[in-house]
């Protein structure tokens, strides 16, 4: 438990800071030119980077901690509730990577050749964010919030982690949206390293399950 517990602390750390390192501007893949003039100069930027590193990382680190979640809360009396957490919010996070993806590879050289001078590269930004790729991340979020929620609600019943950490931790999730204001997004951060390094302390602390060995055969005399 306690590597699970680091990887759960290390996740939540991550993707904390990622809304207070990374930088905000205006957006809007409808107007892909204003959106470039004001836009590239960020995109192409080390904390541009590094937030979206720190992103991707905590995303992997969460899907690395969530059997250990499930194991633990199993335990506890809750074990149908914590397998279906384990799902949404696994598949919810899959679904949301492509997008870190094209913001990390993408969105970069994107921006660099716009500064360049190649404006005619601004239609890419509608191309990508309107369609597909947008519909693929809108259902993550939602598939990793009704995971949250979920996570919260087994957390409350089994009572084998803080409670207050468990609605904390699954507000940020919730809450994890492109689409939000920079304010809401920056607390959301602080909600998701503030809960989830709460669990992870308590996951920490907390017994591991039960190895169950079989019994010796005994032939009949």
């Amino acid at each position: 438990m306690r590597g699970a517990a680091l990887t759960l602390g290390l996740s939540s750390l991550a993707l904390a800071l990622f809304p207070q390192l990374r930088p905000f501007f205006f957006f809007d893949p409808t107007r892909p030119v204003e959106t470039l003039d004001g836009a590239a100069p960020a995109i192409i930027s080390a904390r541009w980077l590094i937030a979206h590193y720190l992103a991707l990382i905590g995303f992997v680190l969460l899907l690395c901690a969530l059997p250990a979640l499930h194991a633990r809360l199993g335990t506890a009396g809750v074990e149908a509730r914590s397998r279906r957490t384990t799902l949404l919010s696994g598949v919810g996070v899959a679904l949301i990577l492509p997008t870190l993806g094209v913001e990390l590879y993408a969105l970069p050289a994107i921006g660099r050749l716009y500064v360049a001078g190649n404006a005619s590269i601004a239609p890419a930004i509608s191309l990508i964010y309107i369609g597909g790729a947008t519909l693929v991340m809108l259902l993550g979020l939602l598939l990793l919030a009704i995971g949250a929620i979920m996570l919260a609600t087994a957390v409350a019943r089994s009572r084998a982690l803080p409670r207050w950490a468990g609605v904390t931790y699954a507000l940020g999730l919730v809450l994890w949206c492109p689409l939000f204001p920079p304010v809401l997004r920056v607390l959301d951060g602080l909600l998701i390293g503030i809960g989830g390094i709460g669990l992870a302390w308590s996951l920490r602390r907390s017994p591991s399950p039960p190895l169950t060995l079989p019994s010796p055969h005994r032939g009949e005399g």
